[in-house]
This record gives structure tokens, C-alpha cells and sequence, in this order.
């Protein structure tokens, strides 16, 4: 069986990147997804956060995007297709 995989970024102040990213990770573990790749880019004065998470189902990434809203601080979430290709999957 295939796993699902969703590619995103989002960004956060980079104030708070390890305890913003500390939340996504833990939302996503309890959701039963895997980290397939992760980047980080500080170049602009938020910190830019990529996943490549990977599910065995795909309604769990879409669970997963929902509860992503709910957390104080993220903004500009947006799933990518393209960057997949640049970031090493696991």
C-alpha cells in the first residue's frame, strides 16, 4: 500500500519556531503521520517551516490541515506539490 504524502510551509515568528514547530510535530505524531522530510528557512524575518509528512490514509492529512489552523502563531500555510522534489525523502 501507498502512503499518502502532503507537502507544505507555513511560517512562524521566529520568536517562537521551536515551540510552534514542538506542537506541528506532536499534532501530526498523534495523528498517526510520519515525517517523511523537513526544511527550514530563516532568510526572511519569519522563520519558513517545509514538511513532507506521509499518512497511510489520506483523510488523516486532511484531519491533520484542519487541526494545523488551530495553532496560535502559524500563518501562510500552503500544501506544495514542487518542493517535494527539492527536499530528501526519507
Amino acid at each position: 500500500m501507498n502512503d499518502s504524502h502532503l507537502p507544505l510551509s507555513f511560517s512562524v515568528p521566529r520568536t517562537a519556531t521551536l515551540d510552534t514547530l514542538e506542537a506541528v510535530l506532536a499534532i501530526a505524531r498523534r495523528g498517526g503521520l510520519q515525517l517523511a522530510a523537513m526544511e527550514l528557512d530563516s532568510r526572511t524575518s519569519n522563520d519558513t517551516i517545509f514538511l513532507n509528512l506521509r499518512a497511510p490514509d489520506p483523510d488523516l492529512l486532511d484531519l491533520f490541515m484542519a487541526r494545523l489552523h488551530n495553532v496560535i502563531g502559524i500563518a501562510d500555510i500552503c500544501p506544495m506539490d514542487d518542493k517535494v522534489t527539492r527536499m530528501h525523502v526519507a
